[in-house]
């Protein structure tokens, strides 16, 4: 008896002893396994990762010190990678001559002829080396004309003087700025930025080994030129703003006579009384013929109310003798009693 228990002892130690060992042999076939997965995994796509990151951060530091105007600078790899995103900054403060302002005028000119004051200030705006952009004239209460230039922002003032040299007298004039250097700044940041990440993802697209690495990194590209080109078109536009301002010039013609000192202008007042008689009379001949054209559909709608009334008013009788009290008549249907005279009889 006691040998049978000894040997069962025996065994289930066995047992458990292989057990034990598959267990081992199973757990380091496993470790082997994930460490060859480890270093299999394509290295260009851990490094898409840790350069994505160090590119954001970098981008945003780049924001922060364009809009500052300056700052610490980093580690020296992390310069160097990206100097191009990072503004110039002297360190000292903004000067006139270095912001960024858009300039604009406008002017409204009493002049002689009204003809050829647009051709004289279509020569003087070619003679600046800008051009015009608008030009229009009306006949409506004396003859008058609109033109919209652009001359270059430097020679704004000697054009707004050119100008008014050919007029009698100058009725209303204005100039604007509008300073946008910290818009210029901040765009020109974030297109510096931007460019920078590209040409990131550019050298990471050439270490992708996989085509799941080679879309990632071409999504992220695509995304990034996209953005290029708007910005680039931003830049465009404010650049076109601060280099080239418009000038707005109303020009009425010169009608007038002077009497005791004060500017008497008859002839163009009888022009706009004129005009405004024409216009009131073609207003009302137009009103004429409208009525006359929709007469049949006012005399629709007119029938169409009538119908709808006499409608109402009969329904309201039929449910009134309906259901209403037996005897009752409304007041003026009441019948009067006579009035007796005295006396008669």
């Amino acid at each position: 008896m006691t040998s049978i228990t000894t040997r069962r002892s025996s065994a289930r130690r066995r047992v458990f002893a292989a057990l034990a060992a598959a267990f081992v042999l199973l757990s380091s076939s496993c470790e082997k396994k994930a460490a060859v997965m480890q270093s299999s995994r394509p290295a260009a796509f851990s490094s898409f990762n840790e350069t994505r990151a160090h590119s954001e951060a970098m981008s945003t530091s780049a924001f922060v010190t364009a809009k500052l105007g300056g700052g610490g600078g980093g580690g020296e790899s992390g310069s160097e990678q990206y100097s191009p995103a990072l503004p110039a900054s002297s360190g000292q403060p903004e000067t006139l001559d270095s912001r960024k302002i858009i300039r604009n005028g406008s002017l409204d000119l009493l002049v002689n002829n009204v003809g050829q004051s647009i051709e004289k200030i279509g020569s003087i705006v070619k003679g600046a080396g800008g051009f015009v952009e608008k030009s229009t004239q009306s006949s409506s209460g004396g003859h008058s004309a609109s033109v919209t230039v652009r001359v270059p922002a430097a020679r704004l003032d000697q054009t707004i003087a050119q100008v008014k040299a050919l007029a009698v007298s100058v009725d209303r004039e204005s100039v604007e700025a509008h300073d946008v250097t910290r818009e210029y700044i901040d765009l020109d940041a974030r297109l510096r930025n931007a460019q920078a990440e590209e040409m990131q993802y550019l050298q990471i697209l050439k270490r992708a080994t996989t085509i799941k690495d080679t879309l990632d990194v071409t999504e992220k590209l695509s995304d990034a030129r996209g953005r290029i080109e708007q910005m680039q078109g931003e830049m465009k536009f404010l650049t076109s703003q601060i280099d080239l301002s418009t000038l707005e010039v109303s020009l009425h013609a010169d009608a007038d006579e002077t009497v005791a000192g004060f500017h008497w202008r008859p002839l163009r007042q009888a022009k706009v009384a004129m005009n405004e008689m024409v216009a009131g009379l073609a207003d009302w001949v137009d009103s004429v013929i409208a009525f006359f054209i929709n007469l049949p559909l006012i005399a629709v709608w007119f029938l169409s109310i009538v119908a709808l009334i006499v409608v109402a008013v009969r329904l309201l009788r039929f449910v009134w003798r309906r259901f209403g009290p037996k005897g009752w008549r409304l007041p003026w249907k009441r019948s009067v009693p006579p009035v007796s005279t005295p006396g008669a009889g």
